[in-house]
C-alpha cells in the first residue's frame, strides 16, 4: 500500500471525528439542560480525535518509507503501540464510566467501580512489565477491557428496560453511543486478539491491510451513528 492509498483511506475517520466533534458541541449547546456526563462524552471525544492525529505518524512513516517521520524509524517509537496502549486503558475506562453512570442499582454500580479500578492497575502493571508496551496492541488491557465495557452495556440496557425510558429511546443519545461503541468492539477486537497469526517473515502488510480496512468501515459506522445521535437528539432538546 501506498502512502496516498493509506491517506484516501484512513482520511474519512478523521474527518468524521471532526464532524462527529463539532455535532456533539453543537447538541451541548442547544440542549442546556444536558447533563455532566454527555459533557464529558464530547469532551473525550475530542480528546479520542487529537489523540488519532498524534498516532497516525506512524503509518504515515511506515507507509512512506519513512520519508516522513524518519526520526523514528530505528526507535521504539515507530510503532505507536505505546500511545494506544495507553490511550486504550483510559477509553475502557471511560466508556465503562459513561454507561455505569446510567445505572440506577448501587450495588452494581459499585462492582464496576470495583472492576473498573482493577482493570486499571492491572492493564498497567501488564504494560510495565512484559514489552508489549512499544511492540503491539495489549491483548490483555483489549480482552478485559472489552468484557467489562459488555458487561456495563448489558447492565445499561437492563436499566433501560426497568424504566420509562424505552418509550422514547430515539430521543435517548446514550443509546446511540451504546450500538456504536458495541458493533466497534464486536469488529476490531477479533482482529487485535488474532493478529499474531497474520505475522509473516516479510513483515506483515496482509494484517496492516486487513485491519485498516475494517478499522476505516466500523469508525465509519460508529462516529455516523454517533452525529445521528446527536442531531436527532439536538432536535428534541432532551436531557441525555
Amino acid at each position: 500500500m501506498e502512502l496516498s492509498d493509506f491517506i484516501l483511506k484512513a482520511l474519512p475517520i478523521p474527518v468524521l471525528e471532526l464532524i462527529t466533534v463539532i455535532t456533539g458541541f453543537f447538541y451541548l449547546k442547544k440542549a442546556t439542560n444536558a447533563i455532566k456526563n454527555t459533557k464529558y462524552l464530547v469532551i473525550f471525544l475530542l480528546i479520542t480525535f487529537i489523540v488519532d492525529l498524534i498516532g497516525s505518524y506512524a503509518a504515515i512513516g511506515y507507509f512512506s518509507n519513512y520519508s516522513y517521520f524518519g526520526f523514528v524509524e530505528n526507535t521504539p517509537f515507530r510503532r505507536n503501540a505505546w500511545l494506544f496502549n495507553s490511550f486504550m486503558i483510559i477509553s475502557f475506562s471511560f466508556y465503562i464510566f459513561y454507561f455505569k453512570s446510567f445505572l440506577g442499582n448501587k450495588k452494581w454500580k459499585l462492582i464496576l467501580k470495583v472492576l473498573t479500578i482493577l482493570f486499571i492497575t492491572s492493564s498497567i502493571i501488564n504494560l510495565l512489565f512484559t514489552d508489549i508496551f512499544f511492540n503491539g496492541s495489549s491483548k490483555f488491557t483489549t480482552i478485559i477491557g472489552t468484557l467489562l465495557l459488555f458487561l456495563s452495556v448489558a447492565l445499561f440496557y437492563f436499566e433501560l428496560l426497568r424504566s420509562d425510558v424505552i418509550l422514547k429511546l430515539k430521543q435517548f443519545l446514550p443509546l446511540y453511543i451504546s450500538i456504536g461503541i458495541l458493533i466497534f468492539h464486536l469488529c476490531v477486537t477479533p482482529i487485535d486478539i488474532f493478529s499474531k497469526y497474520f505475522d509473516m517473515p516479510s513483515g506483515n502488510e496482509v494484517f496492516v491491510n486487513l485491519k485498516a480496512s475494517v478499522l476505516l468501515y466500523v469508525n465509519i459506522f460508529m462516529y455516523l451513528l454517533f452525529t445521528f445521535g446527536f442531531i436527532i437528539c439536538s432536535r428534541t432538546n432532551k436531557s441525555s
